[in-house]
């Protein structure tokens, strides 16, 4: 008996040996060269031959293949030059490579002529697929994928994550796709110093979380970022999004956060938000675009933007429609075409020490707005008004809170109640401050009203006949 327990015990360490030993058998380098100078000449070939771990080395040349990665394989362009190696889709409606594995690098690749004949064919550069009915991993998801250092052109999308999880994009290279790089249900994955260039959208994301996107130029494309529909807790710094038609485009996504973004030039908007919430946007600059620097459109509320410039754009900084309880602090919104800061329909907003200086209209422009807070605030030098709470035609001098030297600083007027307005500097405006009084609380502000010196010549005069005097006396001393 107990010969057979230790024949038992030598037998199952033998079976253990035997499997930590061909689990440890070393990876394998495969080559590929089209000319035939390698173990294959086509890509595929090597990876119905390879085992999980194995090396795919693809030497220069032009491959047109379809490529299917189902083993967990790194495969790469021997020269490390995405130039002089081409992998061209056979099939226009198939992906250049279709991953449905994890821990899958592709490196060093031009990828090209996935551009799809037919209607909703994945025509992507590199799919990363986690779709349940394709997926091998056990976890239902592609993961742990690196596609770094490729040029993706041609294609109707560049590259693809659809319930692809914990993956990494760098230093890739997508022009004139019809998407460049697109996310569908795809979390916690890094992009990172990618170049965007001439696509008809840049990024685009669909019910993706936890993901970041940092140091990528995505430039003169339809749309340079968007994010839809529950892309939730993301995280994007120190992109550049410029020469775009809209910037960073975000609808029904929230807890996002945008720190040192560049979105200059746009045509339409830099930054934009709708229906989205509680977001950060924070160190953001957002200059020179044809319509808003950054705009919070219907029911984004309780949005944080801090030290963002919003500068020589149509708008600086818009609020409408229900974008209730955001809170506006230390931005600068200067040189705009009307407004520097626009609240339109909007409430319980919180208005703070931001600088607003010599736009062609208002600094800050309040219409049909209530409940906000407007304090330590500057809005100087603007052609018409720092501060106004709604213009109307039925304009009343209010003797009682003028200061004492300047006459006609403030005005009564129609609609946007119950704000509050203090602390403000707002000098050399056409007007300093446009209130209703009877219905906003104005406190202390401080004002210096260009609109009242109608006569500048005789002031410069004035001024020198008074030095003069004073000339006189110290020469008598």
């Amino acid at each position: 008996m107990q010969m057979k327990s230790g024949n038992t015990f030598y037998i199952a360490i033998t079976i253990i040996f035997l499997i930590i030993t061909s689990n440890s058998v070393a990876a394998a380098t495969i080559t590929v060269d089209d000319s035939g100078n390698a173990d294959y000449t086509t890509i595929q070939a090597a990876i119905d031959t390879a085992n999980n771990g194995d090396t795919i080395l693809v030497n220069p040349g032009k491959y047109s293949e379809n490529i299917d990665v189902d083993k967990e394989l790194t495969i790469i362009a021997e020269s490390g030059y995405p130039d002089d190696t081409t992998v061209q889709a056979v099939n226009p409606d198939d992906p250049v490579f279709h991953v449905t594995v994890n821990n899958v690098t592709i490196s060093g690749f031009n990828v090209t002529g996935a551009n799809g004949t037919e209607k909703n064919s994945p025509a992507y550069g590199i799919y990363l697929d986690g779709r349940h009915e394709f997926v091998i991993a056990n976890d239902s998801e592609v993961q742990g994928c690196t596609i770094t250092n490729n040029q993706l052109s041609n294609n109707s999308i560049g590259v693809c994550l659809e319930d692809s999880s914990n993956n990494v994009l760098s230093n890739n290279t997508a022009s004139d796709n019809r998407i460049a790089i697109s996310f569908g249900s795809s979390d916690n994955s890094k992009l990172s110093n990618n170049t965007i260039l001439n696509n008809e959208r840049g990024i685009l994301m669909i019910g993706s979380s936890n993901d970041t996107f940092n140091n990528n130029n995505i430039s003169n494309n339809g749309i340079a970022i968007v994010l839809v529909i529950y892309s939730n807790d993301n995280t994007f710094s120190n992109n550049i999004a410029s020469d775009n038609e809209h910037g960073i485009y975000i609808r029904d996504s929230s807890n996002l956060t945008l720190i040192n973004n560049t979105a200059n030039f746009n045509k339409r908007d830099g930054i934009y938000l709708d229906r989205s919430y509680y977001n950060v946007l924070e160190g953001n600059t957002a200059n020179s675009n044809g319509e808003h620097g950054i705009y919070l459109n219907e029911f984004s509320w309780g949005n944080y933007l801090g030290n963002n410039t919003a500068s020589n754009n149509e708008h600086g900084i818009m609020l409408y429609y229900y974008s209730d309880h955001n809170s506006l602090i230390n931005n600068t919104a200067n040189s705009n075409e009307q407004y520097g800061i626009y609240l339109n329909e909007t409430s319980n907003n919180s208005i703070e020490e931001n600088t607003a200086n010599s736009n062609k209209m208002h600094g800050i422009y309040l219409k049909s707005s209530t409940f906000n807070t407007i304090v330590n605030n500057t809005a100087n030098l603007n052609d018409h008004h720092g501060i106004n709470l709604n213009q109307s035609n039925n304009k009343t001098v209010n003797t009682d809170i003028i200061t004492h030297d300047f006459k006609y600083c403030k005005f009564l007027e129609d609609s946007s109640n119950n704000n509050t307005v203090s602390g403000n500097h707002l000098f050399e405006n056409g007007k300093g401050l446009v209130a209703n009084v009877s219905e906003n609380n104005i406190g202390i502000n401080y004002i210096n009203d260009r609109g009242i010196t109608e006569m500048p010549f005789i002031g410069s005069v004035l001024t020198l006949i008074i030095l003069g005097i004073a000339f006189m006396f110290i020469r008598r001393e």
